[in-house]
């Protein structure tokens, strides 16, 4: 993973100073190492919080591991032949920089070594296999994000419209409630009226069906007196 670390992790101070204090030329800005940390650091904001419901963190972390894998993916895809995975493993080997410590004069020395071996390596097929190899990281990010994507599906969207529908059936439970709730009370108010009504009914007939009942036993005592 050695000759990714550049690509990946800000410079030196020292490294900074000694490449603004050197003379830009055409050879050190076709080597300059590029830092896409931030293209590899919040691959979770590709999801918007209204896909998800949930609100991506700002920034990140380089991460060892996910280097590594890149890492790896750059290695299995290797170029045969002389190119950019060639020329920065030289570039950053310890020995070549414990040799030459200005950068700008190492990466000069390694390009010209290697051409002493190939002729046929220029500073095109350089950029040009620095562009494949962009290609195959790009290529293994989507991939990651495919992932990464599918997860959020599975983990977060998933139980998130699981959580609506059951909000759902409660909503529509608690409407049956309101609703059985109401009928209830309805039911109740037709029973407290219909009990005073019958209430009021029955004291009308306790009253009038005893009011005849006495008259006739009255009726019964005069005529029993009366008639011999």
């Amino acid at each position: 993973m050695g000759f990714l670390k550049r690509l990946f992790i800000v410079e030196e101070e020292g490294d900074k100073k000694e490449q603004q204090n050197a003379a830009p030329s055409q050879t050190q800005q076709a080597y300059q190492p590029q830092q896409p940390v931030s293209q590899f650091q919040t691959p979770q904001q590709t999801y918007t919080a209204a896909q998800t419901g949930y609100t991506a963190p700002q920034g990140g972390r380089v991460d060892e591991a996910i280097l590594k894998m890149i890492s790896d993916v750059i290695d299995e895809h290797n170029i045969p032949g002389t190119d950019y995975y060639e020329l920065n493993k030289i570039i950053e080997s310890q020995d070549f920089m414990n040799a030459i410590p200005d950068r700008r004069s190492r990466i000069i020395s390694a390009f010209f070594s290697l051409k002493a071996q190939d002729p046929k390596v220029t500073k095109q097929t350089i950029l040009d296999s620095i562009d494949f190899y962009k290609d195959v990281v790009n290529k293994e990010y989507q991939n990651v994000l495919a992932g990464y994507n599918e997860s959020v599906e599975n983990n977060i969207n998933a139980p998130q419209k699981e959580i609506e529908q059951l909000l759902a059936q409660k909503q529509e439970l608690m409407d049956k409630i309101a609703a059985i709730d109401q009928s209830v009370l309805g039911l109740q108010q037709e029973i407290s009226n219909k009990t005073l009504e019958l209430s009021c009914k029955k004291a009308d007939y306790d009253v009038s069906f005893n009011l005849v009942l006495k008259n006739l036993d009255n009726e019964k005592t005069e005529l029993n007196n009366i008639l011999q």
